[in-house]
């Protein structure tokens, strides 16, 4: 026997059927109803309120990444593989994205040339995070920098906050570290870095700086801070793609 549905509490039954459920329908004012059939449309309509919830949701977690253009539509899927280089790196920031969907915190420091796909690869770790609900934040350091910079002049504002919005991403990728103004821009980039740090929040450093560069540039404190709780490096030592590197 069928089990009476919250629905038909209050009403009265009448002798017809349901073709779908075999249960007996209830009248609902002059209408005859399916008391089931009013249970499965009551959740699909609750599950299509919540995929419209989700999909809105996930759009402004893509608006805020703020991903460039170029790379709106770069996935894993679509990053060309030519050699064992390129391989290895796909292998490593897949493996990144995974471990941190499944709660791994770990930093991840991509170095080499220009046109390497370094930007490709990062914002197809952004756009995966994105899609499983994280919030993930690109920007290069220069524009780190100057917004930083900016607040100085706001009155709604201050340094201290605007670092304080960088921490709040599960990822922030910091594109084209060293290609920021020397001194002052590049102390407010390792305040941003220290304060990830603090929070216990990953980073993805992308760099044209050889290893060595990189390592001095960002000084012995935060390097060694940046491997705390695990690195992964890639160097990726080929040529320039954009104008037909392969090697």
């Amino acid at each position: 026997m069928n089990a009476m549905s919250p629905f038909s509490f209050g009403l009265k039954q009448v002798q017809e059927f349901c073709n779908k459920h075999q249960t007996a329908m209830v009248q609902a004012g002059p209408y005859h109803k399916c008391p089931q059939c009013a249970v499965e449309f009551h959740e699909e309509q609750l599950a299509q309120a919540q995929a419209e919830i989700d999909r809105i949701v996930r759009e402004k977690h893509f608006a805020g990444a703020m991903l460039p253009e170029r790379h709106a539509t770069s996935g894993f899927k679509n990053y060309d593989v030519k050699h064992a280089g390129h391989q290895n790196a796909l292998n490593q920031v897949v493996s990144f994205a995974k471990n941190m969907i499944n709660g791994h915190k770990s930093n991840f420091v991509m170095v080499g040339p220009t046109g390497t796909g370094k930007t490709h690869l990062s914002c197809a770790t952004a756009r995966t995070l994105l899609n499983k609900g994280k919030y993930a934040r690109y920007i290069t350091s220069e524009d780190m920098a100057q917004r930083i910079m900016n607040a100085w002049e706001q009155p709604d504002a201050t340094e201290k906050s605007v670092i304080y919005d960088f921490t709040q991403y599960d990822l922030l990728i910091l594109d084209e570290y060293g290609l920021h103004d020397r001194d002052k821009r590049r102390e407010l980039v390792h305040k941003v870095l220290y304060a990830r740090y603090d929070r216990m929040k990953p980073t993805m450093l992308i760099s044209n700086l050889t290893l060595a560069e990189l390592q001095k540039d960002l000084g012995d404190r935060l390097w060694s801070r940046f491997q705390q709780g695990g690195l992964t490096l890639v160097e990726c030592n080929w040529a320039d793609q954009r104008v037909g590197g392969e090697m």
